[in-house]
């Protein structure tokens, strides 16, 4: 089990601006939030040993199978099932564009890859490429999904049978209930970062995605969060493709 007492913690979700990320101070729990260009300069603004939980896929299949992906979607369940996109293989962050994206993937899975996933692929590339040169930031950054923190933050406070919202988080409903139930974890921090946010670079839903994700780190590091799946699950680079909420 990690020592919380020692270790920051940090959310990070992808924006337009780059990265927006969400750091708990382990010292004196305060959070402060910062928009960083590359994924390199957010591993530099967060250094070792502090756990990096990031909504970004780590380790690639070469099938583009992923166990994790296939239990997040199963947990989940309609329509919150749909947030959890086929993963790119790896030959994809090879290419220069979509088309060349759709022809590598289809290649391997017999499938091309969703606007989505190629909207994407560059910070996919960047968090592989990080990972891949620094043995020590592999150890300390793991992969989460902000819908199944929010699916369980749902459950803790609510009850009921665990599965995503329903909500989708681009509407003014899916908007309010991510944050209210992330407001009772994280207190009036929530809102200042919304409030300061630079909306050119960041949406409201980058923010709220990046607490959630905040808020497994937390789990992580004393060891409480799930994993899906439950074995150790590595790509051809030895990257886990393991999800944790």
């Amino acid at each position: 089990m990690m020592d919380r007492k020692r270790t920051d913690l940090v959310g990070v979700d992808g924006c337009k601006g780059g990265w927006y990320a969400v750091r708990q101070d382990a010292r004196t729990g305060a959070i402060e939030t910062r928009i960083c260009g590359s994924f390199a300069a957010l591993l530099a603004w967060a250094p070792p040993p502090a756990i990096v939980a990031v909504d970004m896929p780590i380790g690639l299949s070469s099938t583009g199978y992923r166990a994790c992906d296939a239990e997040a979607r199963k947990l989940l369940k309609w329509p919150r099932s749909a947030s959890v996109f086929p993963t790119p293989v790896r030959h994809t962050l090879e290419a220069r564009d979509y088309q060349q994206a759709c022809a590598l993937n289809r290649v391997a899975t017999g499938n091309g890859i969703s606007q989505q996933a190629f909207n994407i692929l560059r910070k996919i590339a960047e968090v592989d490429m990080a990972l891949r040169e620094e043995p020590r930031d592999a150890s300390r950054v793991f992969e989460v999904h902000p819908e199944l923190a929010f699916m369980q933050l749902q459950f803790e406070q609510e009850g009921g049978a665990a599965a995503g919202l329903v909500e989708g988080k681009a509407k003014a409903a899916g908007h309010a209930k991510r944050k209210a139930l992330l407001a009772p974890v994280f207190g009036a921090a929530l809102q200042t970062a919304l409030d300061q946010r630079l909306a050119r670079h960041v949406r409201k839903d980058d923010v709220l995605d990046a607490f959630a994700v905040l808020w497994s780190a937390r789990r992580i590091a004393t060891d409480s969060a799930v994993r899906l799946p439950a074995e150790d699950a590595r790509d051809s680079a030895r990257l886990p493709m393991v999800i944790r909420y």
